[in-house]
């Protein structure tokens, strides 16, 4: 198969506008060109006093360009001839906003699914990964066949010929795999679950939390999908209580803080997800206090329950992890000196790389004697070496 020219400009959009980056150069040239203008006009002023940009002029290159970059902008995002001091990935940004619009508005002419899909890699940090320094020391990442896996995931790419039988559960595997990710058989949504668990537990731990994995006694069983609680696994007792995924004794003034990890997807609720795709984590988070009312019992126990959710098609967290990584981010960072921001960013860096792999892993596992589709080597290969490269 080969890409068709909506594929193309998705990859050519930003990572958090659900894209790879792979700018077109022909499309972004004249917000190069106004960018340097704008950020070199001093010191061209300085070696040439009578240098202009003759923004005044509708023939001059800086208002021909302007012209460019307005017909490739939304009618909001317009710039004037007083629009100077934009930088070149503002600029890009506006360019990016206008064709995603496009491709949302002639995905929900056509394909409902791939509308979803388009919001939830749009979502904040969902794009992190692909900027992800790739370090086999710090597991940061990925073999070719995983990596080329998640990114053809990751622009929603077929990846079998047609919808067939998954092998683990007999049940409909789609295309696109997205039933790979939410399948309860083969233990990769254990194993999911417990790495994210496991990368939020090392965080804690260098920020001086004194973590727990895994204490004892705390929470009430976990929510069922489909045959199996939401981590895969199969208790002896299912109404056994259960350990918290990771307890800080200490948090805010404090109340010990028990966080629980779930993997959910907006897959399922397509309608939904077109609507407010943040609605599939706040929607989650409030169902797993209100189990069995897990939230009210720990807190009759002194201690605050923090639901760490994350939307597995994109890689979102929920409003709740999101706060709870902010603040090991700011201790971290107090810690080792570092900027919290650069902390945070890497965080969710690795985060993504976990839940990209292993939603590949799940999808690789299943293909099983099936020959993936043949997905064009010249995007498979511009992707791949953005990763070996990535810093």
């Amino acid at each position: 198969m080969s890409l068709s020219n909506d594929d193309w400009l998705l990859a050519s959009l930003s990572t958090r506008s659900g894209g790879l980056s792979l700018r077109q150069a022909s499309m972004h040239c004249p917000a190069a060109f106004l960018a340097s203008s704008y950020n070199t006009k001093v010191l061209c002023t300085k070696l040439d006093p009578q240098y202009e940009l003759h923004l005044d002029s509708p023939t001059s290159h800086a208002s021909l360009a302007i012209a460019d970059v307005n017909g490739r902008c939304l009618p909001e995002d317009n710039l004037d001839n007083a629009s100077e001091g934009q930088s070149q990935k503002e600029l890009s940004r506006r360019i990016d906003a206008k064709i995603w619009q496009r491709l949302k508005a002639q995905a929900a002419l056509s394909d409902q699914a791939r509308r979803a899909h388009l919001e939830l890699t749009s979502l904040e940090h969902a794009g992190a990964w692909l900027h992800t320094k790739p370090s086999p020391e710090t597991h940061n990442s990925m073999s070719p066949l995983l990596y080329k896996t998640a990114i053809q995931r990751w622009l929603r790419l077929p990846i079998l010929e047609e919808d067939g039988v998954c092998p683990l559960c007999e049940d409909v595997m789609d295309k696109f795999c997205d039933h790979s990710i939410v399948c309860p058989c083969g233990g990769d949504r254990t194993r999911r679950h417990n790495l994210l668990r496991n990368s939020v537990f090392h965080s804690a731990a260098t920020a001086g939390f004194a973590p727990e994995l895994e204490k004892p006694g705390l929470l009430q069983p976990r929510p069922y999908m489909g045959s199996v609680p939401e981590d895969g696994s199969r208790p002896a007792n299912p109404e056994a209580r259960r350990p918290a995924d990771v307890y800080l004794p200490r948090w805010r003034r404090g109340t010990p803080l028990a966080l629980d990890f779930a993997v959910t997807s907006g897959m399922r609720d397509i309608p939904g997800t077109i609507q407010d795709a943040t609605t599939t984590l706040t929607r989650y988070e409030d169902f797993k206090k209100s189990h069995l009312n897990t939230e009210r019992l720990c807190a009759e126990d002194g201690f605050s329950l923090c639901p760490m959710i994350v939307e597995g098609a994109g890689g979102a967290w929920g409003p709740s992890a999101s706060k709870v990584f902010s603040e090991l981010a700011k201790t971290k960072a107090f810690v080792s000196g570092e900027s919290p921001h650069l902390v945070l960013k890497q965080l969710y860096e690795t985060l993504g790389i976990v839940l990209h792999r292993e939603n590949a892993r799940a999808v690789v596992k299943r293909l099983g004697a099936r020959v993936p589709s043949r997905v064009p080597g010249a995007v498979l290969a511009a992707a791949t070496t953005l990763q070996a490269d990535a810093s």
